[in-house]
């Protein structure tokens, strides 16, 4: 079966080869073209609504996706890959539609401001401020108590940051379970995550900034007892594969319980999964059968 690689990284490639560098604006246009050049159709699903929650700094923008379903549902947070820079709630509109139906359940996917016009720890707190908003409305939202924290690539990384916050919180909030696609999970220098995507971290961060607080970096907790179960997918080829192998061994090193799947053939499978394409499809099958049979029973 042939590799599927990632469009993306060869216009990454091609920026990063400019004189000076790609533009914010270049790199989010390029991600966001990856996507719609797939020409997925969306699935239909029940409701849509975009709600702005707070104000000012502390405030966010969630789009709401409801299936057409009766009775309470499980919540899914989902947060949005994209180098940290880009991506946004339309580059993963199908995917999140696709899990709305797929896993019965409401999804709310959060818009977080980005580098480098915003830098560490403002995406984080976004991410966070949205994670808790959630959590505190899910009942109105029509959930039933269960709540899944879902990202890919760098939402991968806010997942399992966000979990890791909310585990030392004075009132940490019941997480289901982490779902961690393709994750960047360590930007220490060295790691397999700063040699793919360095340039973008250096857009993210600060040389003050230290890179080794799970914020950043959740593979450089000391601590992973306290953390929600996990389902991580990884592409076979994919550049920063290890990060999420190793965030795997460290849950069940903790003594937790948690479900790796290494889809074959595939590298990064960023545009593939949030377009809900069919070059993701054993990666999606495998999380929404997980998801079922371990944490969505009734």
């Amino acid at each position: 079966m042939r590799v599927i690689f990632l469009c993306t990284v060869v216009l990454f490639s091609t920026l990063l080869k400019a004189q000076n560098g790609p533009t914010p604006q270049q790199v989010r246009f390029a991600i966001a073209k990856s996507v719609t050049d797939l020409n997925v159709p969306a699935e239909n699903v029940a409701s849509v609504e975009e709600k702005v929650i707070g104000n000012g700094s502390d405030s966010a923008t969630l789009r709401i996706y409801k299936p057409a379903a009766k009775g309470k549902l499980p919540v899914v947070y989902f947060i949005h890959g994209g180098a940290w820079v880009a991506g946004d709630l339309n580059t993963h509109d199908n995917i999140c539609r696709a899990m709305a139906n797929r896993l019965q359940a409401v999804v709310v996917s959060v818009a977080y401001r980005q580098p480098p016009e915003y830098r560490f720890p403002v995406s984080h707190n976004d991410v966070y401020f949205g994670f808790r908003w959630t959590a505190d409305h899910a009942a109105e939202l029509g959930g039933n108590g269960k709540l899944i924290v879902m990202g890919d690539s760098a939402g991968g990384l806010f997942t399992a940051a966000t979990c890791q916050t909310n585990a030392v919180s004075k009132k940490p909030v019941p997480v289901t379970a982490q779902v961690l696609i393709n994750p960047a999970l360590d930007v220490r220098p060295g790691s397999p995550t700063d040699t793919t995507y360095g340039f973008f971290i250096r857009w993210g961060t600060k040389p003050s900034d230290n890179l080794a607080d799970v914020r950043l970096s959740p593979l450089a907790a000391t601590d992973f007892s306290k953390l929600p179960p996990a389902i991580i997918v990884v592409g076979e080829q994919d550049e920063i594969r290890d990060d999420g192998i190793a965030y795997d061994q460290k849950l069940r090193s903790a003594g937790l319980k948690s479900a790796l799947y290494k889809q074959p053939n595939a590298g990064h499978l960023a545009e593939y999964f949030c377009a809900a394409h069919d070059k993701a499809k054993p990666a999606i099958d495998f999380i929404v059968t997980t998801l079922k049979a371990r944490y969505l029973k009734k």
